[in-house]
């Protein structure tokens, strides 16, 4: 059974669920945008305006305080003041892809669904705009992942690394780098490791969780950094609220006048994790914010001779990150080129960040959405983010 369509004998998705090829802009903006108009990127927000170039500059902007003013005599002039951040590095804004097809054991399905109920049919309409979410959500939620997974990299580790383990389809080996000062870092060494194992079984004999944290935020206090918090993955935090010498400090915070740290470390653990993590927040003096940001990606298994679907936290493992509150970076990105289509449209998301492709091979017997997205996550306040590494 044929099913003409403003494509000559093909079963167009958008066009059988939207009523046009037109229309793909339309259920861009209202209806995805619901879903996805809540974006979290704390900290960094998109460049106002997109770059005609693939190549970004990096600021180091420095904290929004007022200089005081230069004391000088009565007829001297004043010197002009300096800007309020410099260039510290340049680099390639590295581009992102997607690609899903329509194949032709799908486009049969519809068919039939068509054919039992009617073209016209809401059945049919419905299953096709179904489809045509799914496919499209599919596209915008992959590169919603990866911007969420390029901010909390840049965060934690400071550096988005390109490797076999997170990028295994496209480029590896590329480093992109937020350039943190090393003074900046600190790597616990020997038995100050809050944990000599990284699966946090051994703790340090001569570990002090709470004395770290504290001089961290005293060091960045004393370098003008006067609203921070600290960052931390979900697992690590979980296992920091379960450390001994954390259980202990928050028992005796609670109950001043008992007399041994097994019954502080108890007193602690009856708290729970929630208790447990308000009660470091009020030791520590800022607040704790925990990340809990998985993603996936497609890779295949040479041993399994399948597609497996590795997971990735986002946000590296033993560590904490002191970032001043607020906007601390952007997100730079390439503003997308269109070319004439044939037979397809374009859509964009994203304020037109993201372009979305419809297009069709009609000697394949496939109507194929691609998406692309050139955008790098690049914070500008690096010189104020301090790390801890505990392991």
């Amino acid at each position: 059974m044929a099913i003409l369509t403003p494509q000559g004998n093909f079963y167009d998705l958008v066009t059988n669920g939207l009523g046009a090829l037109d229309n793909y802009q339309g259920f861009l903006d209202d209806v995805m945008s619901l879903k996805y108009n809540g974006i979290q990127m704390d900290g960094f927000v998109f460049d106002p305006n997109m770059q005609i170039d693939f190549t970004y500059h990096q600021l180091q902007k420095e904290l929004d305080l007022n200089v005081m003013a230069t004391y000088v005599s009565n007829n001297s002039p004043a010197m002009p003041s300096t800007t309020r951040g410099f260039e510290i590095a340049t680099g390639k804004i590295p581009r992102m892809k997607t690609r899903h097809e329509i194949d032709e054991d799908t486009i049969r399905e519809q068919m039939v669904i068509q054919q039992r109920f009617g073209a016209a049919s809401d059945v049919a309409g419905q299953a096709a705009r179904d489809a045509l979410f799914e496919t499209t959500d599919n596209m915008i939620g992959s590169h919603t992942n990866s911007l969420t997974y390029q901010r909390h990299q840049m965060v934690s580790t400071g550096a988005l690394t390109l490797l076999d383990t997170n990028n295994p389809n496209g480029i590896k080996n590329v480093t992109f780098s937020a350039n943190i000062p090393a003074i900046n870092k600190t790597q616990l060494t020997t038995t100050s490791k809050w944990w000599t194992d990284y699966t946090h079984t051994v703790e340090g004999s001569a570990a002090d969780p709470i004395k770290d944290l504290i001089a961290k935020v005293r060091y960045a206090k004393l370098h003008g950094v006067t609203a921070c918090h600290f960052e931390v993955d979900l697992l690590t935090a979980q296992d920091m609220c379960n450390h001994s010498k954390v259980l202990s400090a928050i028992g005796y915070r609670y109950s001043p006048a008992i007399s041994s740290d097994n019954s502080a470390i108890s007193i602690g653990r009856n708290l729970g994790y929630d208790g447990q993590l308000l009660a470091l927040e009020q030791l520590v003096g800022v607040s704790i914010n925990v990340v809990d940001s998985i993603v996936s990606i497609e890779k295949w298994d040479k041993l399994a001779k399948a597609i497996t679907f590795p997971q990735l936290r986002s946000f590296g493992a033993d560590v904490l990150v002191l970032v001043p509150d607020g906007q601390i970076g952007s997100v730079k990105v390439v503003e997308p080129l269109q070319l004439p289509l044939n037979n397809g449209t374009y859509g964009s998301f994203y304020g037109g960040r993201l372009l979305l492709t419809v297009d069709f091979d009609l000697r394949m017997k496939t109507q194929s959405f691609e998406s692309e997205m050139t955008a790098l996550v690049v914070p500008t306040k690096q010189k104020y983010m301090y790390y801890l590494n505990v392991v």
